[in-house]
């Protein structure tokens, strides 16, 4: 049986390796860059030629390459595979039933809003978390004084939220 804290070094590894992978694509593929996102965003540019269909892509290739990923876990694949897995790689076995996503599947007002408001200010700001860390982490200062007091400010907004509807759900 592995202790917990050799459990949680397991998970370090294949963590910055999927970090460093995921930051590589984003700088590969240029969509650390505002414009692209504003060029995907840009229905009219269709008309004009101006239109940037490379974020379809990226989103796509990331789909296959998780798709085959989910062919290693156990419930997920489709294909039938002796070696799939309960638990990921770096978890001890005993980690219970994996769901992915989490088994929940409910769709409600929260999720609906969510998605809302990060698809606005994913729209709004030209970036995402992903994006935004890597540019912040490669030194460009404008993410850090303008894109990310926003994100802090709207978690801090939704964790209020999540605090009040609790208190409203116990009464």
């Amino acid at each position: 049986e592995i202790d917990e804290t050799t459990n949680d070094y397991r998970k370090l590894i294949p963590s910055a390796l999927s970090a460093a992978m995921f930051a590589c694509g984003l700088a590969i593929s240029r969509m650390t860059k505002s414009s692209k996102i504003y060029g995907f965003l840009d229905l009219q540019g269709m008309g004009r030629g101006t239109y940037d269909p490379t974020l379809i892509t990226v989103m796509g290739g990331g789909f296959l390459v998780s798709m085959v990923g989910y062919q290693f876990v156990k419930g997920h694949n489709i294909m039938k595979n002796s070696k799939a897995l309960t638990c990921p790689v770096a978890q001890k076995k005993s980690c219970g039933q994996f769901n992915v996503p989490p088994s929940s599947g409910k769709i409600d007002t929260n999720l609906i809003a969510g998605a809302a408001l990060f698809g606005f200010g994913w729209g709004f700001g030209g970036l995402c978390p992903g994006p935004a860390l890597f540019l912040a982490g490669a030194g460009f200062p404008h993410v850090l004084y303008r894109w990310w007091p926003s994100f802090f400010v709207g978690t801090i907004l939704a964790q209020k939220y999540k605090d009040l509807q609790a208190l409203s759900d116990k009464k």
